[in-house]
């Protein structure tokens, strides 16, 4: 069976004789994507290929690269493209097979059950890998320095000469591609004058994810994963405090009132309610809203636009629910504008006067449209403010939430 026919039986990709395209990608088989842990590492290896620097032809002048979108047969190299791989991502083992198809040993990598080849460009499970390669051998991930040391395995792949060998050779190669690797990811958080006018042009977009990557030098693999993503200068504790309160507030809001509130999904779009939650929940947190200045690419609208928001301050940081960060007040407010801060009296008694209406506090009291919201429904929420209806609602909140500290 040639190559082009094992990728596609080992992914039940059925081969297009149009759009051919399809067939160069990076292929995936349909098991693999009901994996919880599927989109965590295919973003990563996204995110890595992205990112890896230039590296060496071998001997005999061929390519090595990895690829998302253009396949190209690196079948012979794999034993080289594992080891490259695995040293940059802790997620995968080395696995030594036998190919029984070509009757000669060959390498991929595997996290749990599933399996990772970068010489044939295929991702797929164990179960079905195993069909056609046998495990010999599993290499754990912390084992991999070890090994290269050891065994100085990747000199062939640049060297003619087998018995004369740099012995060193391979893990400097590795440790090479490491410290190139790093430059290239930290390059992304540099905050210069160039950078920042970049952000604040396109800051709305993509789910915002180079504004949150300079705001908590994450990588992007990280920051489409369901995590709150801290700066480095954050004490990570903190993440015990909202853990707590976030699994508090939303089983309160899914019982009492049927309404999705998660700190960890789906967070874009939902600031108000997060943040004015949890100031309910933890005075600690003062709950702040404001805007973020952004540029309209839509030529019909204004250039200069507002993006209405709604985040957390807590001592000298910033946790901003929505975006799912938590960054230093100063390099915040580089990008956000602060209007308002409520403490949680303060949002106790608004509430006392708008209900469950969690939302942008000024906008809503002063009768203005909060984002896109001119509905009838929105009308008639704003003409009720401070009437008995409103207060209940509000006073029902207030109760249910402080029954959550006890």
């Amino acid at each position: 069976m040639n190559l082009d026919k094992l990728r596609y039986l080992l992914t039940a990709h059925i081969e297009r004789v149009m759009l051919t395209y399809h067939n160069e990608k990076l292929l995936i088989h349909p098991s693999v994507k009901e994996n919880d842990d599927y989109n965590d590492l295919l973003n990563r290896i996204k995110d890595d290929i992205e990112l890896m620097p230039k590296i060496k032809k071998t001997i005999d002048e061929t390519n090595i690269k990895f690829s998302l979108y253009s396949y190209q047969n690196l079948y012979y190299q794999s034993e080289l493209l594992v080891f490259i791989y695995a040293s940059i991502n802790k997620d995968w083992n080395i696995v030594k097979s036998f190919d029984i198809n070509k009757g000669r040993i060959h390498y991929y990598l595997k996290s749990n059950n599933i399996i990772y080849d970068p010489s044939i460009s295929i991702i797929t499970t164990q179960e079905i890998y195993s069909k056609k390669f046998k495990q010999l051998k599993e290499i754990k991930n912390q084992d991999i320095p070890t090994y290269l040391k050891k065994y100085n395995n990747l000199w062939k792949f640049y060297h003619k000469e087998i018995l004369k060998k740099e012995s060193n050779f391979s893990i400097d190669f590795i440790n090479k591609i490491i410290y190139e690797l790093n430059k290239n990811i930290n390059a992304q958080y540099i905050l210069d004058e160039n950078h920042i006018k970049e952000i604040k042009d396109w800051i709305i977009y993509d789910d915002f994810i180079p504004l949150r990557q300079v705001l908590t030098q994450k990588r992007i693999s990280y920051l489409k994963s369901n995590k709150i993503a801290i700066h480095p200068s954050v004490d990570g504790s903190i993440l015990k405090t909202i853990e707590k309160a976030a699994k508090n507030i939303k089983e309160l809001m899914h019982n009492e009132y049927n309404l999705h509130v998660d700190y960890y999904n789906k967070t874009l779009g939902n600031c108000y309610a997060l943040s004015i939650l949890l100031n309910l929940y933890d005075g600690n947190f003062k709950l702040i809203q404001g805007n973020i200045p952004y540029k309209s690419v839509y030529y019909l609208e204004k250039e200069n636009r507002l993006y209405q928001h709604s985040w957390l301050e807590i001592d000298n940081y910033v946790y901003d629910p929505a975006l799912r960060i938590i960054t230093p007040k100063e390099l915040y407010y580089i990008f956000v504008q602060k209007d308002d801060e409520y403490s949680k009296e303060e949002t106790e008694n608004i509430l006392r006067r708008i209900g469950l209406n969690l939302t942008h506090f000024k906008n809503f009291l002063n009768g203005n449209q909060i984002g896109r919201d001119e509905s009838i429904l929105y009308r008639i929420s704003v003409e009720k403010t401070d009437s008995p209806e409103m207060k209940e609602e509000g006073e029902k909140l207030i109760s249910k939430v402080r029954t959550l500290k006890h």
